[in-house]
């Protein structure tokens, strides 16, 4: 019986996810959806169930979160008008042709990826009506597997009180309410976490390469963004880990570019429904980038608004504190000595993530700002509104890079 049981795992629960979008996309038809939920929520309680055991942790998150998000309506502008009102569409449609079908389209942004969508419509299925409560669960059904990942590296208090502070004090209510930066957020720094781990053994086998395909996938079909965040992740990787283990980062390259197959597919199948594509709603074509560059107020408010927030100011506070540990002053030699453990693999794979899409950020914002497409009413509309948002999967590699620092300084 537990033998059997073994296949119930998070590969498992992210296949029947996939899968449960993947029918919708290519039959078109919602029949599925009831069972699809049906089978999910029970191999996401019994995983509950099973890292209960190893880790407690886990199931007080799932939780608290649970109780906060099937007790409160979503209210937030993106989550209720954009993520779920596409969520109600699937739901109230029998075929993506109906979906796509949709005059209004640049207002609910239908080019961006619906595998969280799809599970939303299929938990409505189950209780056979919409509302505005119980098919946001689906965020917290998506939390588990990467929960579980991340929870692998915590070995002691430290760890774990990062962990919270991420959790419940950089995301807050963005991992219940609908939207999907948090996520976006958790799943970044779970597949380097696998990636890390991987670069470890002297072989994959087919679990693990499913695995890290099913979580990358994940990444890209978040949200159009993780397609950014993983060049970002794959270049690094490439520079800090490529000639250590060729044979195996062969393979690992491979599920790179098997895994952003859907997300092509998407992108090519709203292309051919003549849909516009939110980014070039939002970005201009690189006319006002050195305009924008130039533009002093604009740079002081765009910094402003990275820096200046709670999200940001915890979590380089804590990167701070335990980089002192590193890097201190030898009075006897008048000199500032830095840790050569402050440039192992690790840190240096999660340093570069962080650079190079802060950096790509930093681009985007720069060059949407000004677009003849952004919001008129408000001039800096991107950058007072979504800054924070958007900068959550850095927040999370920062947090992360804080983890590592303090399991790697007693080594």
């Amino acid at each position: 019986m537990n033998k059997n049981l073994n296949i119930i795992n998070l590969n498992l629960l992210l296949s029947l996810i996939f899968f449960n979008y993947l029918l919708y996309f290519i039959f078109e038809t919602r029949t599925f959806f009831p069972y699809f939920a049906i089978v999910i929520l029970l191999v996401f309680f019994y995983l509950i169930y099973e890292n209960f055991k190893l880790t407690p942790e886990i199931f007080y998150i799932i939780f608290i979160l649970s109780f906060i998000s099937l007790g409160s309506p979503v209210a937030d502008w993106d989550a209720r008008s954009i993520w779920l009102f596409n969520s109600k569409r699937i739901f109230f449609n029998e075929n993506l042709n109906q979906f796509t079908n949709y005059f209004g389209s640049e207002f609910s942004h239908l080019d961006y990826p619906i595998l969280i969508q799809t599970l939303s419509a299929s938990l409505a299925s189950l209780i056979g009506n919409w509302n505005e409560i119980f098919p946001k669960y689906s965020s917290i059904i998506m939390i588990l597997p990467a929960l579980v990942i991340v929870s692998k590296i915590l070995k002691n208090k430290v760890d774990k009180l990062i962990f919270i502070i991420l959790i419940f004090f950089i995301y807050e209510k963005r991992l219940i309410n609908g939207e999907m930066d948090a996520l976006l957020g958790l799943y970044t720094i779970s597949t380097i976490i696998l990636l890390m781990s991987f670069s470890k053994l002297k072989n994959l086998n087919l679990e693990n390469l499913i695995k890290l395909f099913l979580f990358i996938m994940t990444l890209t079909m978040i949200k159009i963004e993780g397609l950014g965040i993983l060049i970002c992740i794959f270049l690094s990787y490439m520079i800090v880990y490529f000639k250590y283990n060729k044979k195996l980062n062969n393979k690992i390259i491979l599920v790179f570019v098997l895994s952003v197959v859907p997300i092509i597919l998407w992108k090519l199948f709203i292309y051919d429904k003549n849909i516009v594509s939110s980014s070039n709603l939002m970005i201009s074509n690189g006319e006002r980038l050195l305009e924008n560059l130039l533009n002093f107020k604009f740079i002081l408010l765009l910094i402003k608004s990275i820096l200046l927030n709670k999200q940001m100011f915890l979590s380089l506070a804590i990167v701070f504190i335990i980089l002192s540990k590193y890097i201190y002053i030898d009075k006897g030699l008048n000199k500032i000595i830095i840790n050569k453990k402050l440039f192992n693999r690790e840190l240096s794979f999660i340093f570069f993530t962080i650079l190079s899409y802060s950096l790509l950020l930093l681009l985007i914002f720069i060059l949407s700002e000004g677009s003849p497409n952004n919001v008129f009413e408000m001039k800096y509309f991107m950058t007072i509104s979504s800054s924070d948002r958007l900068f959550l999967p850095v927040h999370s590699l920062i947090l992360l890079y804080s983890i590592y620092l303090n399991k790697n300084f007693g080594k």
